[in-house]
Formats: structure tokens, C-alpha cells, sequence
């Protein structure tokens, strides 16, 4: 998998970013997810931030489902100095009428110099599904990772899971937790 990822913070308080992911398939590059965010951050004081915005994503049929697929949100949320939190609504996450909210918390700290050790907890809520929707119950997710710098180049390593149950791709059943090994490179 490759992904590309661009972001603009103007001084105004208006941000945008776009981040496009492709995969190989049969040897051929093809499109994977489009990830479209916007909105606007204001600072409080010297460590509080407020923001707010819309996140649209769009999934190829190359994704875990097997089909194209998208959903939009909105979301406000506050930072603090190392701790971030955020709420999320989506009237239609994966499929018509399909209401849930998404609240997470965020950490970061950076023990020494040029580590840095970040966290997050989530919990998805549904609150209307249509008869044909997958779950109706409220589903976790949690990940915890480490970074470490190199000048320009950047080592990521982040273990991530999720509960209730297992998840399911294309018919498979597949289990929540994963080792994601990456690097990043700061122009």
C-alpha cells in the first residue's frame, strides 16, 4: 500500500488536507481510499484549541469490503496541550440512514528527544441502523504506537485493536489486532 498525504493550516484558522492510498493489484497500481477534510481551528488560550469540520471518505472496491463505498462526518473537538478529543457524526456511515456517532481521546508524549510515544481510544455508537445494517451494538477500538526520528525520515511502529468480535472480510472472518510497521519522509 502507498499513500500520499497533503495538508494546508492557513493563519486565518481554515485548514484542508486530502490523502489518497493506492495499492497493487495483479502487479497494476489501483486506487484504494480518498480521505477529503476541511475546517476551522481556533486557539483558546496558549494550549487550548477548539476545530471543527467535515471529513468525507471514499472507499474503492479494493477496500476490505469488496465494493465502493463512502461516508461523510462532522466533528468538533478540543485540544490541550498533549491530550486531544473529538466527536464525530455521520448520517450515513457505510450505508443509507445509517446514524452513528464516534467520540475518541488522543494522547502524545515525547520521553526523550526525537521519540515520541502517541495513543488513542475510540468507541463508535450507533444510534439508527436500517434492517440490512451489520451492527447495532457500540463497538471499541484503541491503539498505541511509537515514533522515532531520523532527520528528515521518521519510524513508525503502532499496535492497534478493537472489540467487540472479530471483523469480517469478504466473507472471512479476520480478527481486530494488528502490528503496523511504517516510515514517513518530511519534505
Amino acid at each position: 500500500m502507498a499513500q500520499l498525504d497533503f495538508a494546508y493550516d492557513d493563519p486565518s484558522g481554515i485548514y484542508g488536507a486530502i490523502s489518497a492510498s493506492g495499492v497493487l493489484r495483479d502487479d497494476e497500481p489501483e486506487p484504494l481510499g480518498l480521505l477529503l477534510n476541511a475546517g476551522y481551528a481556533r486557539q483558546l488560550a496558549p494550549a487550548t484549541t477548539v476545530d471543527f469540520g467535515v471529513i468525507h471518505s471514499t472507499y474503492s472496491r479494493y477496500s476490505s469490503s469488496g465494493q465502493n463505498n463512502s461516508y461523510t462526518e462532522i466533528y468538533a473537538g478540543v485540544a490541550h496541550k498533549w491530550l486531544s478529543s473529538r466527536v464525530y457524526l455521520s448520517p450515513h456511515y457505510f450505508a443509507p440512514g445509517a446514524w452513528t456517532l464516534y467520540g475518541e481521546v488522543n494522547g502524545n508524549v515525547s520521553p526523550a528527544r526525537k521519540w515520541t510515544i502517541d495513543g488513542h481510544v475510540g468507541v463508535l455508537v450507533p444510534l439508527r441502523t436500517p434492517a440490512a445494517y451489520e451492527s447495532s451494538r457500540a463497538e471499541y477500538d484503541w491503539r498505541i504506537g511509537a515514533t522515532r526520528e531520523l532527520g528528515p525520515l521518521s519510524l513508525h511502529v503502532t499496535w492497534t485493536d478493537g472489540a467487540p468480535g472479530h471483523d469480517y472480510y469478504r466473507g472471512y472472518r479476520h480478527s481486530r489486532s494488528a502490528l503496523i510497521l511504517g516510515a514517513s519522509w518530511v519534505l
